[in-house]
């Protein structure tokens, strides 16, 4: 391993209620062990994963570590842009979301024997029309009301506590039935209550929700359905992802190509949240296209 390789790690305060500042031990001995450099810097306010990361080439570092939960490494992600230097994920969030796809530990010593050996692999990224990338998914409709009102109300660190008000009143908010959607520029779904665009299969943890999604096909995969939000559709949606049979239900419906394209009409121009990888990110309308091969990362074994 030629000693000249160098690693930033960064890592969010208040990942994981404080634990992702506490990785500094294992991140030295990491270094210690494979004999490759590790920087740590810590954000301090949103948007400083990003700037770190934009700057890690020209700074001299080999690769990036990102230490935290999805905000943080999505906001890595788009510093390094896509086919940029490789990324190692340590899990010190909440949600965890790319974290549980790639099966990235919380212990940075799992990545010992991939650091020694440099090996790493590639996996597609998604890009919206306002340039930002994402690794996983956009969801359109009750995930991103549930995303909208905890950025709203969080103050710190997530306590999984806070997610059982916040996804009561977004059943409540989320009534959503004039998303229309577009994929290679013909549409092929009118009138939906919810669209979720992925990357990847799982929609975090073993819930699948995209079944046919492979990472690595240079291919988005869609599914909407019609069927109207309540605590009964999600509900029966998630044990479906559960035991795989997603496809089961009549009123959704699933398409794969390069592109899509997702837009509302909502009496009274009501807007209807969307959020990516996990994170609230605004309103409709959104487009996608993909990156194939556009993520390099860190094998985790």
């Amino acid at each position: 391993m030629p000693q000249s390789r160098r690693l930033l790690a960064i890592a969010n305060p208040i990942s994981g209620r404080g634990l992702a500042v506490k990785v500094a031990p294992r991140l030295a001995q990491l270094a210690k062990q494979t004999g490759v450099e590790i920087d740590l810097r810590l954000t301090q306010s949103a948007g400083d994963g990003r700037n770190l990361a934009s700057r890690a080439a020209a700074d001299g570092f080999s690769g990036v570590i990102a230490v935290g939960g999805d905000g943080t490494i999505n906001e890595v992600v788009n510093g390094l842009g896509a086919n940029g230097l490789p990324l190692m994920v340590i899990a010190k969030g909440t949600g965890n979301v790319l974290a549980k796809e790639i099966g990235a530990p919380s212990d940075p010593m799992r990545y010992l024997k991939p650091l020694m050996q440099w090996k790493t692999f590639e996996r597609d990224l998604g890009r919206l029309n306002d340039g930002r990338l994402f690794t996983c998914f956009v969801g359109a409709g009750f995930d991103g009301e549930c995303t909208r009102l905890l950025k709203e109300r969080r103050h710190g660190a997530i306590n999984i506590v806070q997610y059982g008000p916040i996804i009561l009143e977004a059943l409540n908010n989320a009534r959503f039935t004039t998303l229309d959607v577009e994929m290679d520029g013909r549409k092929v779904f009118d009138h939906a209550s919810y669209a979720l665009t992925s990357i990847t299969p799982r929609y975090g943890g073993p819930i699948e929700l995209a079944s046919d999604a492979c990472p690595d096909d240079g291919k988005l995969d869609l599914m909407a359905t019609h069927e109207a939000i309540s605590w009964w559709s999600v509900f029966k949606m998630m044990v479906r992802g559960l035991l795989r049979r997603v496809k089961d239900s009549r009123a959704s419906g699933f398409f794969r190509g390069a592109r899509v394209s997702v837009n509302a009409h909502e009496p009274g121009g009501a807007p209807v949240p969307i959020q990516v990888d996990g994170d609230f990110a605004g309103h409709l309308p959104y487009s996608a296209e993909i990156i194939p091969a556009g993520l390099t990362l860190f094998a985790t074994r």
